[in-house]
Protein backbone atom coordinates (compact mmCIF):
# COMPACT_ATOMS: atom_id res chain seq x y z
CA UNK A 1 0.00 0.00 0.00
CA UNK A 2 1.36 3.46 -0.92
CA UNK A 3 2.27 5.93 1.77
CA UNK A 4 -0.14 8.65 2.82
CA UNK A 5 0.01 12.08 1.19
CA UNK A 6 0.93 15.42 2.74
CA UNK A 7 -1.26 18.37 1.76
CA UNK A 8 -0.40 22.03 2.38
CA UNK A 9 -3.37 24.42 2.59
CA UNK A 10 -2.14 27.96 3.07
CA UNK A 11 0.10 27.69 6.13
CA UNK A 12 -1.60 24.54 7.44
CA UNK A 13 -0.56 20.90 6.99
CA UNK A 14 -2.43 17.61 6.94
CA UNK A 15 -1.71 14.00 6.05
CA UNK A 16 -4.24 11.58 4.58
CA UNK A 17 -4.40 8.15 2.98
CA UNK A 18 -5.39 4.52 3.37
CA UNK A 19 -2.04 3.50 4.85
CA UNK A 20 -3.13 4.94 8.20
CA UNK A 21 -6.78 5.08 7.04
CA UNK A 22 -7.20 8.55 8.46
CA UNK A 23 -6.92 12.28 7.98
CA UNK A 24 -4.37 13.83 10.35
CA UNK A 25 -4.49 17.62 10.68
CA UNK A 26 -0.99 18.29 12.01
CA UNK A 27 -0.90 22.08 11.93
CA UNK A 28 -3.53 24.73 11.38
CA UNK A 29 -3.42 28.51 11.14
CA UNK A 30 -6.59 30.38 12.18
CA UNK A 31 -6.66 32.20 8.83
CA UNK A 32 -6.84 28.85 7.01
CA UNK A 33 -9.66 27.27 9.04
CA UNK A 34 -12.42 27.66 6.43
CA UNK A 35 -10.28 26.32 3.56
CA UNK A 36 -8.86 23.48 5.66
CA UNK A 37 -12.23 22.14 6.74
CA UNK A 38 -13.69 22.43 3.25
CA UNK A 39 -10.71 20.36 2.10
CA UNK A 40 -11.21 17.81 4.89
CA UNK A 41 -14.91 17.51 4.05
CA UNK A 42 -14.04 16.93 0.39
CA UNK A 43 -11.45 14.26 1.26
CA UNK A 44 -13.81 12.46 3.61
CA UNK A 45 -16.59 12.59 1.02
CA UNK A 46 -14.33 10.87 -1.52
CA UNK A 47 -12.28 8.41 0.57
CA UNK A 48 -14.47 7.62 3.63
CA UNK A 49 -11.55 7.29 6.04
CA UNK A 50 -12.35 5.63 9.37
CA UNK A 51 -10.77 8.37 11.52
CA UNK A 52 -9.97 12.05 11.50
CA UNK A 53 -7.52 13.31 14.15
CA UNK A 54 -6.70 17.01 14.51
CA UNK A 55 -4.04 18.79 16.57
CA UNK A 56 -5.52 22.25 17.06
CA UNK A 57 -5.27 25.20 19.45
CA UNK A 58 -7.91 25.12 22.18
CA UNK A 59 -9.18 28.55 21.16
CA UNK A 60 -10.17 27.17 17.74
CA UNK A 61 -12.30 24.36 19.17
CA UNK A 62 -15.58 26.36 19.05
CA UNK A 63 -15.06 26.91 15.31
CA UNK A 64 -14.84 23.20 14.46
CA UNK A 65 -17.50 22.31 11.87
CA UNK A 66 -17.06 18.54 12.45
CA UNK A 67 -19.59 17.02 14.86
CA UNK A 68 -19.38 14.04 17.25
CA UNK A 69 -15.75 14.68 18.09
CA UNK A 70 -13.85 13.80 21.25
CA UNK A 71 -10.72 15.18 22.86
CA UNK A 72 -8.27 12.28 23.11
CA UNK A 73 -5.18 14.10 24.40
CA UNK A 74 -4.10 17.52 25.67
CA UNK A 75 -0.75 19.33 25.87
CA UNK A 76 -1.23 22.29 28.24
CA UNK A 77 -0.10 25.79 27.18
CA UNK A 78 1.33 24.45 23.93
CA UNK A 79 0.61 27.49 21.77
CA UNK A 80 0.57 30.11 24.54
CA UNK A 81 -0.43 30.42 28.19
CA UNK A 82 -3.91 28.92 28.49
CA UNK A 83 -4.04 27.90 24.84
CA UNK A 84 -3.53 24.15 24.95
CA UNK A 85 -2.94 21.78 22.04
CA UNK A 86 -5.96 19.50 21.71
CA UNK A 87 -5.90 16.20 19.84
CA UNK A 88 -9.51 15.98 18.71
CA UNK A 89 -10.82 12.92 16.86
CA UNK A 90 -13.87 11.82 14.93
CA UNK A 91 -14.41 8.08 14.37
CA UNK A 92 -16.42 6.89 11.38
CA UNK A 93 -16.49 3.14 12.09
CA UNK A 94 -17.20 1.30 15.39
CA UNK A 95 -14.14 -0.92 14.96
CA UNK A 96 -11.81 2.10 14.77
CA UNK A 97 -13.23 3.49 18.00
CA UNK A 98 -13.14 0.17 19.88
CA UNK A 99 -10.42 0.18 22.54
CA UNK A 100 -9.36 -3.47 22.60
CA UNK A 101 -6.29 -3.10 24.81
CA UNK A 102 -7.45 -0.54 27.39
CA UNK A 103 -6.50 -2.72 30.37
CA UNK A 104 -3.02 -3.51 29.05
CA UNK A 105 -2.43 0.13 28.15
CA UNK A 106 -3.48 1.32 31.61
CA UNK A 107 -0.98 -1.10 33.10
CA UNK A 108 1.79 0.26 30.86
CA UNK A 109 0.97 3.87 31.78
CA UNK A 110 0.84 3.15 35.51
CA UNK A 111 4.09 1.19 35.47
CA UNK A 112 5.78 3.90 33.38
CA UNK A 113 4.82 6.58 35.89
CA UNK A 114 5.31 4.67 39.15
CA UNK A 115 8.14 2.19 38.51
CA UNK A 116 11.74 3.06 39.24
CA UNK A 117 12.58 4.94 36.04
CA UNK A 118 16.26 5.57 36.69
CA UNK A 119 18.23 4.02 33.85
CA UNK A 120 21.08 1.83 34.97
CA UNK A 121 24.44 2.13 33.24
CA UNK A 122 24.93 -1.12 31.35
CA UNK A 123 28.04 -2.53 29.66
CA UNK A 124 28.21 -1.18 26.11
CA UNK A 125 26.55 2.17 26.84
CA UNK A 126 29.76 4.15 27.13
CA UNK A 127 31.08 2.82 23.81
CA UNK A 128 28.25 4.52 21.89
CA UNK A 129 28.94 7.96 20.43
CA UNK A 130 25.87 10.25 20.43
CA UNK A 131 26.00 13.02 17.81
CA UNK A 132 23.92 15.07 15.40
CA UNK A 133 23.24 13.41 12.08
CA UNK A 134 24.37 14.88 8.76
CA UNK A 135 23.06 14.38 5.22
CA UNK A 136 25.86 11.86 4.74
CA UNK A 137 24.15 9.63 7.33
CA UNK A 138 20.92 9.31 5.32
CA UNK A 139 21.67 5.87 3.79
CA UNK A 140 22.51 4.46 7.25
CA UNK A 141 19.42 6.08 8.80
CA UNK A 142 17.22 4.61 6.08
CA UNK A 143 18.70 1.17 6.68
CA UNK A 144 18.25 1.47 10.46
CA UNK A 145 14.57 2.39 10.12
CA UNK A 146 13.97 -0.41 7.62
CA UNK A 147 15.40 -2.90 10.12
CA UNK A 148 13.41 -1.57 13.08
CA UNK A 149 9.96 -0.78 11.66
CA UNK A 150 7.83 -3.11 9.52
CA UNK A 151 5.50 -0.16 8.98
CA UNK A 152 5.69 3.48 10.06
CA UNK A 153 3.19 6.35 9.68
CA UNK A 154 5.66 8.47 7.72
CA UNK A 155 8.13 7.13 5.11
CA UNK A 156 11.27 7.47 7.24
CA UNK A 157 12.75 4.42 5.49
CA UNK A 158 12.86 6.45 2.26
CA UNK A 159 16.15 8.37 1.76
CA UNK A 160 14.35 11.06 -0.27
CA UNK A 161 11.92 11.69 2.59
CA UNK A 162 14.79 11.88 5.10
CA UNK A 163 16.64 14.32 2.87
CA UNK A 164 13.57 16.54 2.55
CA UNK A 165 12.74 16.70 6.27
CA UNK A 166 16.39 17.35 7.15
CA UNK A 167 16.21 20.42 4.94
CA UNK A 168 13.13 21.61 6.81
CA UNK A 169 12.93 21.84 10.60
CA UNK A 170 13.80 18.25 11.58
CA UNK A 171 17.09 17.55 13.34
CA UNK A 172 18.30 13.95 13.67
CA UNK A 173 20.60 12.47 16.29
CA UNK A 174 22.38 9.13 16.00
CA UNK A 175 24.11 6.60 18.21
CA UNK A 176 27.24 5.22 16.61
CA UNK A 177 29.58 2.32 17.43
CA UNK A 178 32.87 2.06 15.52
CA UNK A 179 31.45 4.23 12.74
CA UNK A 180 28.21 2.21 12.41
CA UNK A 181 24.87 3.87 13.24
CA UNK A 182 22.93 1.62 15.62
CA UNK A 183 20.37 4.13 17.00
CA UNK A 184 18.61 7.32 15.99
CA UNK A 185 15.95 9.83 16.94
CA UNK A 186 14.66 13.10 15.55
CA UNK A 187 13.43 16.50 16.70
CA UNK A 188 10.57 17.82 14.56
CA UNK A 189 10.56 21.52 15.42
CA UNK A 190 7.53 23.82 15.34
CA UNK A 191 9.17 27.25 15.58
CA UNK A 192 5.88 29.15 15.77
CA UNK A 193 4.66 27.17 18.80
CA UNK A 194 8.20 26.99 20.27
CA UNK A 195 7.68 23.23 20.50
CA UNK A 196 9.33 20.05 19.32
CA UNK A 197 8.12 16.51 18.72
CA UNK A 198 10.64 13.92 19.88
CA UNK A 199 10.13 11.10 17.43
CA UNK A 200 11.60 8.40 15.17
CA UNK A 201 13.47 6.74 18.06
CA UNK A 202 14.99 3.40 17.09
CA UNK A 203 17.75 1.21 18.52
CA UNK A 204 19.02 -1.94 16.82
CA UNK A 205 18.04 -5.11 18.64
CA UNK A 206 21.57 -6.05 19.68
CA UNK A 207 22.02 -2.71 21.49
CA UNK A 208 18.70 -2.48 23.31
CA UNK A 209 18.74 -2.45 27.11
CA UNK A 210 21.90 -0.34 27.46
CA UNK A 211 20.18 3.02 28.06
CA UNK A 212 21.04 4.32 24.58
CA UNK A 213 17.55 5.73 24.00
CA UNK A 214 17.84 7.73 27.21
CA UNK A 215 21.18 9.15 26.12
CA UNK A 216 19.72 10.04 22.72
CA UNK A 217 16.67 11.70 24.26
CA UNK A 218 18.80 13.65 26.72
CA UNK A 219 21.05 14.93 23.93
CA UNK A 220 18.00 15.90 21.87
CA UNK A 221 16.48 17.78 24.80
CA UNK A 222 19.72 19.63 25.55
CA UNK A 223 19.87 20.83 21.94
CA UNK A 224 16.24 21.98 22.06
CA UNK A 225 16.84 23.86 25.33
CA UNK A 226 19.77 25.63 23.65
CA UNK A 227 17.35 26.69 20.91
CA UNK A 228 15.04 28.11 23.63
CA UNK A 229 12.08 25.92 22.74
CA UNK A 230 9.53 25.68 25.55
CA UNK A 231 7.72 22.35 25.03
CA UNK A 232 8.75 18.84 24.03
CA UNK A 233 6.29 16.07 23.31
CA UNK A 234 6.05 12.64 21.76
CA UNK A 235 3.40 10.38 20.26
CA UNK A 236 4.56 6.84 20.99
CA UNK A 237 3.17 3.31 20.85
CA UNK A 238 0.79 2.84 23.77
CA UNK A 239 1.55 -0.75 24.81
CA UNK A 240 5.35 -1.32 24.92
CA UNK A 241 6.67 -0.50 28.38
CA UNK A 242 10.25 0.57 27.44
CA UNK A 243 9.31 3.55 25.24
CA UNK A 244 6.63 4.82 27.63
CA UNK A 245 8.94 4.39 30.62
CA UNK A 246 11.67 6.24 28.71
CA UNK A 247 9.57 9.39 28.49
CA UNK A 248 7.96 9.10 31.93
CA UNK A 249 11.44 8.59 33.39
CA UNK A 250 12.61 11.80 31.69
CA UNK A 251 9.87 13.78 33.47
CA UNK A 252 7.33 13.79 30.66
CA UNK A 253 3.68 14.00 31.69
CA UNK A 254 0.96 11.77 30.27
CA UNK A 255 -1.39 13.72 27.98
CA UNK A 256 -3.79 11.05 26.72
CA UNK A 257 -4.17 8.24 24.20
CA UNK A 258 -5.06 8.38 20.50
CA UNK A 259 -7.12 5.25 19.96
CA UNK A 260 -6.31 3.06 16.93
CA UNK A 261 -4.42 5.94 15.41
CA UNK A 262 -1.25 4.91 13.61
CA UNK A 263 0.05 2.21 11.27
CA UNK A 264 3.27 1.23 13.03
CA UNK A 265 5.18 -2.05 13.36
CA UNK A 266 2.73 -3.88 11.10
CA UNK A 267 -0.73 -2.78 12.27
CA UNK A 268 -2.89 0.13 13.39
CA UNK A 269 -2.06 0.87 17.04
CA UNK A 270 -3.15 3.30 19.74
CA UNK A 271 -0.58 5.96 20.62
CA UNK A 272 0.21 7.73 23.89
CA UNK A 273 0.97 11.46 24.08
CA UNK A 274 3.63 12.55 26.59
CA UNK A 275 4.81 16.15 27.07
CA UNK A 276 7.43 18.12 29.01
CA UNK A 277 8.19 21.78 29.68
CA UNK A 278 11.71 22.72 28.56
CA UNK A 279 11.53 26.29 29.82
Amino acid sequence: MSKDKIAIIGNSTLQHGYFNDRIYLMKIKPSDIKRVFLYIAALQGIFFYSKIVMKIPKNLQPALPIKDVQVEAVIPDFYSAGNDALFISRFYTPSRAYDEYSTERSTTINRSIHDDNQSKIQPGNSSVLIRKATPGDIPSLSSLYQRNFVTYPFPIQDPKFLSRVMQDDTLFFVGEVDGVIIAAGSCDIDQEASAVEMTDLAVDEGYQGYGISKRLLTAMEEEMVSKRLKTAYTICRSLPLPVNRLFAGNEYQFGGTLINNTNICGSIESMNVWYKSLA
